[in-house]
């Protein structure tokens, strides 16, 4: 399942994106009835949840946004449970409102937007299930994408850097691996925290970026506002999977996106 874009999201037998791929189908999660058709007939060994109506949808749409965020991760347990399978779910660092950082998994959720609070609500802590909390930068699925990677490859001249937003999430190549290592791995479960083994600032990470992908034809600005801290401590014992560093995470993405990785 992929993320929510008016109604619709896709749900598939193999791994492979597209309208046009083996199995992959469009339906409305929304409708819980035709999810759990759609579960009652594939009956997947695992289903992983990347569906979100996110930050700005989510203020607009608020009852998508409590609807999808909020329950149909519960909903999804709920037909694991009854057809056998299990749940990978994606949650985000988003849930916390970032005025301090180095959040662990025990900490309760202080976000207050609509995002932040229908985000939290789907969280399952459940050890049959892997929730996933994290923050992913990567390639859009759609032109009109509005992410950090693709808004700063399409940007020229000068672009503002901010020193004061930290950030330790990771890649959506890296959260790939991570959720494969979750479904090789199904004894471990419960909320754990994805992240890189350090943190760098919104402006670092560009800079990052401009390195990685050859972009020459920017200048970042540092900026001091806003100042947000989300980042994430991982401390919940079993889940083994550790990211790379963020040049390698980050090379290993460009590989990927020119076609180049298996």
């Amino acid at each position: 399942m992929g993320t929510w874009r008016g109604g619709e999201s896709g749900i598939g037998e193999n791994g492979e994106g597209g309208r046009a791929a083996l199995g992959v189908r469009l339906l409305d999660v929304r409708r819980f009835e035709q999810v759990a058709d759609a579960v009652a007939e594939v009956r997947p060994d695992a289903i992983v949840n990347a569906v979100g109506v996110l930050n700005r949808q989510a203020e607009e749409h608020p009852l998508d946004a409590y609807l999808v965020n909020g329950l149909l991760p519960h909903w999804l347990r709920h037909l694991c449970r009854r057809e056998g399978g299990r749940l990978i779910h994606i949650s985000s660092d988003c849930v916390f409102l970032g005025d301090r950082g180095g959040y662990t998994e025990t900490e309760q959720p202080d976000g207050v937007t609509v995002y932040a609070r229908s985000k939290a609500l789907g969280e399952i802590a459940d050890p049959a299930c892997l929730t996933l909390r994290t923050s992913i930068v990567g390639p859009e699925l759609r032109d009109q994408g509005v992410g950090l990677l693709k808004w700063f490859l399409g940007s020229k001249g000068s672009v503002p850097g901010y020193v004061n937003v930290r950030w330790n999430g990771v890649t959506t190549l890296e959260l790939a691996k991570a959720v494969e290592w979750g479904i090789a791995n199904p004894n471990v479960g419960g909320l754990v925290h994805l992240t890189a083994p350090e943190a760098v600032s919104k402006h670092e990470l560009l800079g990052l970026f401009a390195d990685t992908f050859w972009k020459t034809d920017v200048r970042i600005v540092p900026a001091t506002e806003p100042a947000i801290d989300r980042t994430l401590a991982p401390t919940a014992s079993g889940f083994d999977y550790r990211p790379p560093g963020y040049a390698q995470m980050l090379a290993e993405l460009r590989q990927w996106m020119a076609g180049g990785a298996d």
